[in-house]
């Protein structure tokens, strides 16, 4: 064969040399292999969510087995409950939902009705009605030297209380969770030898303890209850 004989392959020439003459080629360029992603991973059934509360309206989705409720959960009717707490005890709570609102409004701080003494009788920092604690003060000034181990409490301290099977009023109901008086309340160590103390106590507003017996010795309100 003499001259050349072209040959279209695709869109690349290449060109055969007939004897004794050399060959053009014009190569295609080089293509890049295709990228193969890996897929995903299925998701286990168990994460496809997490709720951190649970009511009523999602009675049905958790029958389904679709959920996974966050241990401890409160309903939406407990938190309503422990906000309604929270504000007649005086507890100042932030307004707004943006973590902007929560940094420049009120610091949780709570009324006057609510002290956090620092004394040798509250080694463990618990807010107490500001009523009990000059109360305490003179016991401890005239031989008391037991401390507190309980204060006030929210309602839903008082309703984990309540789930860990301790003998304690109902989340609601509980001296501890109010601060005017004659609501408030502590539980003390040392509760015998308060009592005694507290019989020379000539103060306006009385704290009384050992009304509850053996079941509950350590408490003391207003009414004893």
């Amino acid at each position: 064969m003499s001259g050349l004989a072209p040959l279209l392959l695709g869109t690349s020439l290449i060109v055969l040399a007939g004897c004794g003459q050399s060959a053009a080629r014009r190569h295609p360029p080089a293509v890049a292999p295709p990228i193969v992603r890996a897929s995903a991973p299925p998701t286990p059934s168990h994460l496809h969510s997490v709720v951190a509360r649970i009511d009523v309206t999602s009675d049905k989705i958790v029958a389904e087995g679709k959920l996974h409720i966050a241990a401890g959960a409160p309903s939406d009717e407990e938190v309503r409950k422990e906000i309604e707490q929270a504000r007649k005890a005086g507890i100042v709570l932030p307004s707004g939902e943006s973590a902007a609102s929560f940094e420049a409004g009120a610091k949780y701080t709570a009324s006057a009705q609510i002290e956090t003494p620092v004394t040798s009788w509250n080694p463990r920092s618990k807010p107490i009605a500001s009523w009990i604690v000059p109360v305490l003060e003179w016991a401890a000034a005239h031989g008391w030297d037991g401390t507190v181990t309980s204060g006030y409490r929210t309602y839903y301290e008082q309703a984990q209380l309540n789930a860990a099977g301790a003998f304690s009023a109902p989340a609601g109901l509980s001296n501890h969770e109010t601060t005017a008086y004659p609501g408030g309340a502590v539980d003390v160590t040392r509760p015998s030898q308060l009592i005694e103390v507290l019989r020379g106590y000539k103060g306006p507003e009385k704290l009384i303890g050992g009304v509850l017996g053996p079941a509950d010795p350590e408490h003391f309100s207003a009414t004893g209850d």
